[in-house]
């Protein structure tokens, strides 16, 4: 039996840093210090940031007052009102306009801020700084907010919030716009529009340059809290990177010069009375003491020299129980970020060694677990795939061979080649080498196979589109896909009605998915019918039973989409009795059969 006030015991250390009471005072005084010094340099960098703030809303203000300028030269230019009343009466001076475009290419070319000029008459462009640059068929210049906007400013200049320009065709480019009408100077009626596109690339400068801390940086919101301008813009406008905008806006409506603190950054926000926008400054916590190591280490040696005073040993039994301890810890934190290292030996009381030894055993024996795991994972996940896809139709294949063989003793012998080929095409593509990633363009010759031998068996039962959009083509998916889907259109669609039926297949790019409709104007289902093919396809089991042979493959393409790529993508129903079906596949666009 372990003595328990043995020399070397945590317990006898303990009894010997009671000592450490006598110095109570001394540490409270020096978290006090402390605490107060930490808080003096934050309302110090935090003043500071509001006062760069204000200097960031005047550097604004005066580069959108230059656009502005800018935007009133070219509006106020003779030849600009030249040429558009030329038009106005349905002239064309060929040669007026070759020389304002090019003095509107040089402006963009002068500045590197500037995506685009155009330059509008009534309710079309007109003049643009680009001669090679064509309008979208389909941008209608009365619709543009900024068109609106430049409309309903009656001669002043209108600045836009940040969006994507899509009026020239093939670019989509973030910008902020200013617009603006241009007047007649004889008669003062409207004889057109002119657009300025600003890149970010200024305003990005601007903002960047007015910042303290390593990772503080400003972003611009308009009036009714939309993002006019982040650093990130796509991340922003993608929800992966998120903002506290309510918060914010709030904070601004108060109008109280007190912070914004989320526990982590402290937001300020500074108004443009030019623009109207709100340029919030975003400064990290860890960022305003960044020299906070070297303050505490003062206070400490303040304290070790008192603490000297009052006992150098007592000093040193402290630091023999902290610094085990410590070490113990920090391997102890890797736990948390996945790092299973070993402590091994400390020096330290017997109790930390004792411990760093239990936490070595444990953590050997959590990795050999974890390899366990992960092995009997990967024979689970392969056996679940070999499982669902071992669930094939052999009807399907009796079928085809009894109609080739009704097909040779008729004599058709063209007929005959032409559902072996189709035959041979299909179970060539299903074995595929054992791969299971396969193209689109594959798929399609597979669905297009299953198509060509029971539109041979079935006669006029039903015609059918494949729509896939060629893009698609060489995106890797999952074999044996859609099949399954358009085999259940035919014998819980198409084969109940007695008109000609019809099976749409398309497929589009969606983002970063794939989406795939299988649609078909058979009987279609009511919402109860609805409602059990979604319980059996989406269900652990519980109504799996009730499904048909061809539910079951549906259900199996959804299983295995989920093995394969996570619960965000398989298949969803949509049906209307006496209207039709239609599936919808959701895959991702890219990816490898290493990342599965």
């Amino acid at each position: 039996m372990k003595k328990i006030f043995a020399f070397g015991t945590l317990q006898s250390r303990i009894y010997t840093i009671f000592t450490m009471m006598l110095f109570a005072a001394i540490f409270i005084m020096q978290i006090v210090s402390f605490r107060f010094t930490i808080d003096t340099a934050r309302n110090s960098v935090l003043e500071n940031n509001r006062v760069l703030l204000g200097q960031l809303v005047t550097q604004i203000d005066s580069y959108i007052e230059n656009m502005e300028k800018l935007a009133d030269s070219i509006a106020d230019d003779g030849r600009v009102l030249t040429y558009l009343e030329t038009v106005e009466s349905n002239q064309d001076d060929l040669r007026l306009k070759n020389s304002i475009e090019a003095r509107l290419a040089d402006y963009i070319l002068a500045r590197g801020d500037l995506s685009g000029i155009i330059i509008t008459a009534g309710e079309r462009a007109v003049l643009s700084g680009e001669a090679d640059a064509e309008l979208n068929p389909w941008s209608t210049l009365e619709k543009q907010q900024w068109y609106l906007d430049a409309v309903a400013a009656e001669g002043r200049t209108a600045v836009s919030t940040s969006y994507v320009q899509n009026l020239i065709k093939g670019r989509y480019s973030w910008v902020v716009s200013l617009s603006r009408s241009i007047f007649s100077a004889e008669d003062g009626r409207r004889l057109g529009g002119m657009l300025l596109d600003l890149k970010f690339n200024r305003i990005n400068e601007l903002c960047r340059s007015l910042v303290v801390g390593r990772r503080s940086y400003d972003f611009i919101l308009d009036g009714d809290g939309n993002y006019v301008f982040h650093p990130v813009q796509q991340l922003v406008y993608s929800d992966i990177r998120t903002e506290p905008i309510v918060e914010i806006m709030k904070m601004i409506e108060s109008g109280s010069d007190a912070p914004y603190f989320d526990g982590e950054h402290y937001f300020t926000a500074s108004a443009s009375h030019l623009t109207g926008w709100h340029i919030v400054n975003v400064t990290y916590r860890g960022d305003i003491t960044t020299n906070w190591q070297d303050i505490q280490l003062s206070y400490a040696a303040i304290a070790m020299v008192l603490f000297i005073v009052t006992g150098f040993a007592t000093n040193r039994i402290s630091s023999g129980i902290t610094k085990p301890l410590r070490r113990l810890q920090d391997v102890m934190e890797g736990v948390d970020s996945g790092e299973f290292q070993l402590a091994g030996p400390l020096e330290g009381t017997d109790e930390v060694r004792e411990l760093a030894r239990e936490y070595d055993i444990m953590v050997t024996r959590i990795r050999e677990l974890m390899e366990q795991n992960i092995r009997e994972q990967e024979l689970k996940r392969k056996s679940d795939l070999k499982a669902l896809q071992a669930q094939i139709n052999p009807h399907f294949l009796y079928n085809t061979l009894d109609s080739i063989i009704w097909m040779g003793e008729m004599k058709q012998h063209r007929e005959v080649v032409e559902m072996t080929s189709a035959l041979s095409k299909l179970f060539r593509i299903s074995i595929s080498k054992g791969r299971e990633i396969i193209n689109v363009s594959e798929e399609i010759a597979h669905v297009q196979s299953y198509l060509t031998i029971q539109g041979m068996r079935y006669r006029d039962k039903f015609r059918y589109l494949i729509d896939i959009d060629p893009q698609l083509h060489d995106f890797p998916m999952l074999k044996i896909t859609l099949q399954p889907l358009v085999e259940n259109a035919i014998y819980h669609g198409i084969k109940e009605v007695d008109h000609q039926g019809f099976i749409g297949i398309y497929g589009r790019l969606d983002g970063e998915d794939m989406i795939f409709d299988v649609n078909d104007n058979g009987r279609g289902m009511s919402e109860e019918e609805l409602r059990e093919l979604r319980d059996g396809v989406y269900s652990g089991g519980g109504s799996r039973s009730r499904l048909s042979r061809q539910g079951m493959g549906v259900r199996n393409v959804h299983e295995r989409i989920k093995i394969y790529f996570g619960d965000r993508y398989g298949l969803s129903f949509e049906s209307e009795a006496g209207e039709g079906t239609t599936m919808t596949v959701r895959l991702p666009a890219e990816f490898t059969e290493d990342q599965l």
